[in-house]
This record gives structure tokens, C-alpha cells and sequence, in this order.
């Protein structure tokens, strides 16, 4: 018996080599589509399609077992042949092992097949040394590669055919197109949502948002339609997958030998276990993460069609526009003021339906700190920027909003699902890791998804308290100078948000005496409202962080959403004065 592994290798730097949106897309879409290829070299090379080859089957990688030598050279040269073929650019490898006497799978025989695989790597030219450039070949747009003709395809678009591209870049284009339609299709069948309200792009999406009046009227004012003078990239990744699959026997033994039996209908020792128990998990994560994908956005397509039917018009789109799902790995675009709600909502019903899941409960840890276990986590990033911000920009800043949340939701055991967002007012600061340190002093976040009592958590906020002091918030804030007691003036408010923002900005210029001088002036300010209003009312919104949050927070979430029940909350217990968080 041999153990064969095919993976995609340098997925970040293919998804992203090029800052165009489409061809992010179809590179993503290419990189799910290693499972069907290695099933189609299965059929084609004539090895027995019994379902015991199948050891893993995840995104980017799929391990099989197959008879001999020759099969397992022949499935791998398929399978490459046709990435290179369909997929120019793409980095797949495939090696095997000969598992010698053995007849099942266990750890040994996976530790050695990714042993081999990584030394393979250190020996194998790159994938783009596939495309050497010689002077006189035409560069390509957006590219180091040399440019290549149009496909020829009929339905390759208009604008690609007259680009300077890259074969990588032509094939990419082309397949984004099917990628999002795939997607667009699941939430037609799964979500139920009508195929006039999906917008496979933001192009398409702002069409759909405008004001259209019967044929030789004028339109309607656009005074009570949503605009898109705002997007949002939201980034989703899932805690502690890449554990569980690097110590699997650990994971097996998380799980009760009833549970073990019911699901796999064999025992934990039984020799073929291991591979039974990858295979499930395979398919249990992808069925959580798809149906939460579903649901978050039929949620939004909800709060969307109340918030419409309030300002007395129809809705006419779902503002949500797929971009990639593979793996644990979500990434969405969506009209500002619902990607918080959209992340809140694929987080919640991820922990719901893993927490539900009898095989997935057992491994949201693999120590003891959950021993009757619990949900998997998860956490989001949401970068807030202007409407022609660009793609990849965006996506690095979500991304790291995610790694930010992270570190807070692992900061002690089990994991708990965070989320956390940024607005991005200076679009010529590239840095996000240095966006984030600037802003990082005067805001809560990340927010825990629930309220936790972890001692490394403490000074955390978790997302109903915060939802649940911007209603406080929206009840007490007032336009109006002498409001009274009861009421927090919104100059007031707005005046501190903005010496807190002038503060991040002198500290990105690499003005710390300014800074500071600023964030003192901010908290005197709020030390007079504490002052002039009482402390019930200032702690009834939280402290001075919670402020700039509550802000940002009050233009950016619909009515819709806060209008759900969320249970209630107490006083904030994070009081630091603003010169202190530094």
C-alpha cells in the first residue's frame, strides 16, 4: 500500500499576487478545485474508486491511498498535468510513501508522508520559473510575467481581451466569474434568497442600490436609498483546525467512545480510525462553515429588506458580494453598515452549530480546559474603507484585525470567537500594523463574541455589551447644547472622537509629544462631562475607550440590528483614562 499527498503550496502569494479583485477570486476558486481534479485522476487512471482510498479530503490538500507505486505516480502526474493546464501559476506538489506492511492509515504513516513532502519542497524549482522572460516578450499589466494572447474563450470579457495579461492572470479572470456564481448559487438554494437581490459583484451592487422610477419618470430622490460611499472586507479564520490536524490522535482521544462508535461506526483502536475520523471532520468543518456562510447572509438580507420597508422603499439588494470560501476561511464585501453584523452573525451560528455537532463539540480544545467540551471559535476582521479603496489593501488590514482578535480570543483556554473592526479615514497610510497600533489605545476592541470571566479577559468588551451601550448611547446622546443632564451632547462627543483620532494621526506622523498632549485634552474633556452629567450616565455608555467606539459604531450599525433583543448589561469595568492606554 501507498500513501499519496497532493497539497497546493504558496496559496497567500497566488491568491494575491495581483491587487485585482476578479483575479483574487478565480485564484481562490482554482485553489478549491484540487479535490475534484485528484476524483477525476482517480476515475481516469483506472484506480479502484472504492471510498477506503479516501484519507482526507480538506482544502488544498487531499491524501489518498492507492495500491501501488505506479498508481501513486500516475494519480500525481494527472493531477499536476492538469494544474498546469487549467491552472498555469497554481503550486501543487504530490509526493508518496510506501506504508510497507501496514494496510491502515495512522499517524506514523501521515507524519511521514508530510515529512517527505517537505523535504520534496526544498529540492523543486518554484512555480513561476514556468514563466522565464526573455527581453523581447511583452511585459504584462500588473505583473512580472511576460504578457500572453487572449484565451479565445467566448465568454471571456470584453476589457481582458484587450489587456496586456498573463496567462495567470487571463485564466484567473476567467474563472472568477464562476467562482462567485457557485457561491451565488448556494445561497439561492440554501438560503432561499431571490436571484434578483444577489450581486456577484460591487459594480453590480451599486447599480441595484439606486433609485429607479417608472419608465419615462424621473427617479426617485436618492435621499432615503443606501449608498455604497462605504464598503467593507470582512476576513473570517477559524481557531484551532490547523491543531487538530497536527496531532490527531490527541483529537481522537477528546472524543467519548460512545460518541466515537455512534459517528464513525468503529472503535477508537480500530486500524482503519484514524482515517475514518479525518474524513468526518473533513466534511462536518466544511458543512458548518458553509451553512454559517449561508445563514449570516440571509440574516443581512433580513435587517436589509426591515431597514428598507422603514424608510418606506423597497429593497432591491442583498448588500453582500461573495469573495472566497475554502477551508475555515471566509472573506465577504459588503455595504459598511451590515459587515458588522454579518461577521457577528457567521460567528454565532458557527459556535452554534459546532457547539450542537457530537463529533465537533469534543475538539474546540484539545487540553482539558473544556472537558465536557464546547464550540469551535472563530474570529473576524472588518476593514471599513471608502468605495475605491483598494481590494488587497484592505483584505492585508483585515487579516490583521483577525490575527489581533485572535490573540485576545487564545489569551486563555478554550478559545472564545472575537471580532473587531477598523475604519479607515487616511488612505494614504499603507501600514496596517501600524494603523492599528496607533488607534489601539483608545478603542475596546477586539470584542469578544460573549461575556467571558477569564482573568485574561477581563478588560475585554464583549459585542452585546457594546451593541447594548450604543443603544444607551443613541437614547442619550442630544444635538442640542443645554439637553440637560440625562442627555451626553454630541458635540461634546464628537469633539473627543476627534482628539482621539488627531492623536493616532500625530502618532502615525511620528509626533508623540503632539499625541500625547491631544489624549490629555480628551480625557479632560471627559472628565468635565463625568462632571457636569453624573456617573451613572457616563457608565451606563462605558468609559472613554467605549466613546470613540460608540461613535464610529452609532453611523455604522442599522437600526435593523440593534433593534434585536440583546440581554442586558452593567457598568463598564474598564475605566483607564486615556493617557494611561498608551
Amino acid at each position: 500500500m501507498h500513501l499519496v499527498m497532493l497539497e497546493t503550496n504558496g496559496n497567500q502569494r497566488y491568491v494575491f499576487s495581483s491587487p485585482r479583485l476578479r483575479e483574487s477570486i478565480g485564484a481562490s476558486y482554482q485553489l478549491t478545485r484540487l479535490r475534484m481534479w485528484t476524483e477525476d485522476a482517480l476515475r481516469d487512471t483506472r484506480v479502484a474508486e472504492d471510498s477506503t482510498q479516501w484519507v482526507s479530503r480538506s482544502s488544498g490538500k487531499v491524501i489518498v491511498r492507492v495500491d501501488t507505486q505506479d498508481q501513486a505516480t500516475a494519480v500525481i502526474s494527472h493531477v499536476t498535468r492538469r494544474a498546469i493546464t487549467e491552472a498555469p501559476g497554481m503550486d501543487i506538489s504530490g509526493v508518496w510513501v510506501d506504508m510497507e506492511t501496514r494496510t491502515h492509515v495512522d499517524a506514523e504513516a501521515l507524519k511521514a508522508v508530510h515529512a517527505r513532502a517537505a523535504e520534496y519542497a526544498l529540492s523543486r524549482p518554484p512555480a513561476l520559473a514556468r514563466f522565464s522572460q526573455m527581453p523581447f516578450l511583452a511585459r504584462a499589466k500588473d505583473s512580472v510575467l511576460p504578457a500572453a494572447p487572449p484565451l479565445g474563450a467566448c465568454d471571456e470579457a470584453k476589457e481582458d481581451r484587450t489587456e496586456t495579461l498573463s496567462l495567470p492572470a487571463r485564466v484567473k479572470r476567467h474563472l472568477a466569474l464562476t467562482s462567485k456564481e457557485n457561491l451565488l448559487d448556494r445561497v439561492r438554494i440554501e438560503g432561499g434568497l431571490p436571484d434578483d437581490q444577489l450581486a456577484r459583484d460591487v459594480l453590480m451592487l451599486e447599480r441595484m442600490l439606486q433609485p429607479i422610477g417608472p419608465e419615462n419618470s424621473p427617479a426617485p430622490s436618492k435621499e432615503n436609498f443606501p449608498t455604497l460611499s462605504r464598503i467593507a472586507v470582512i476576513h473570517i479564520d477559524g481557531n484551532g483546525v490547523g491543531t487538530i490536524m497536527k496531532d490527531l490522535d490527541a483529537a481522537m482521544k477528546r472524543v467519548p467512545h460512545g460518541i466515537f462508535e455512534k459517528v464513525l461506526d468503529c472503535k477508537p483502536d480500530d486500524p482503519d480510525a484514524l482515517r475514518r475520523f479525518l474524513l468526518e471532520v473533513n466534511v462536518r468543518l466544511d458543512d458548518a462553515v458553509s451553512q454559517a456562510f449561508v445563514t449570516a447572509w440571509r440574516k443581512v438580507a433580513a435587517w436589509a429588506e426591515a431597514d428598507a420597508e422603514a424608510a418606506g422603499r423597497t429593497s432591491t439588494a442583498v448588500p453582500v458580494v461573495p469573495v472566497i470560501l475554502g477551508g475555515d476561511d471566509v472573506t465577504v464585501i459588503t455595504s459598511g453598515d451590515y459587515a458588522l453584523p454579518f461577521a457577528a452573525a457567521y460567528l454565532e451560528d458557527y459556535e452554534c452549530r459546532t457547539g450542537e455537532d457530537d463529533l465537533l463539540r469534543h475538539l474546540s480544545t484539545l487540553d482539558d480546559a473544556e472537558p465536557d467540551g464546547g464550540p469551535m471559535t472563530a474570529a473576524a476582521g472588518v476593514a471599513i474603507t471608502g468605495r475605491n479603496y483598494p481590494f488587497h489593501i484592505a483584505y492585508d488590514l483585515a487579516e490583521r484585525l483577525v490575527t489581533m482578535a485572535k490573540r485576545v480570543g487564545k489569551a486563555s483556554a478554550p478559545a472564545r470567537s472575537t471580532l473587531s473592526y477598523h475604519v479607515l479615514f487616511d488612505s494614504t497610510v499603507l501600514d496596517a500594523e501600524q494603523v492599528l497600533h496607533a488607534y489601539k489605545s483608545f478603542t475596546t476592541r477586539p470584542f469578544l463574541l460573549s461575556d467571558d470571566d477569564a482573568p485574561e479577559r477581563k478588560d475585554q468588551t464583549s459585542w452585546p455589551t457594546i451593541c447594548q451601550r450604543l443603544r444607551a448611547f443613541r437614547d442619550h446622546v442630544s444635538t442640542e447644547a443645554d439637553s440637560g443632564a440625562e442627555h451626553f451632547p454630541r458635540t461634546r462627543a464628537t469633539r473627543i472622537r476627534r482628539l482621539l483620532s488627531d492623536a493616532a494621526q500625530a502618532e502615525l506622523a511620528g509626533d508623540s509629544t503632539r499625541a500625547g498632549d491631544l489624549r490629555e485634552t480628551a480625557q479632560r474633556e471627559w472628565d468635565d462631562a463625568r462632571d457636569v452629567l453624573g456617573a451613572d450616565l457616563t457608565e451606563t455608555i462605558g468609559d472613554i475607550r467605549s466613546l470613540f467606539d460608540l461613535l464610529e459604531l452609532a453611523d455604522l450599525l442599522p437600526d435593523s440590528y440593534l433593534g434585536n433583543l440583546l440581554p442586558d448589561v452593567g457598568a463598564s469595568t474598564v475605566s483607564r483614562p486615556a493617557e494611561d492606554l498608551a
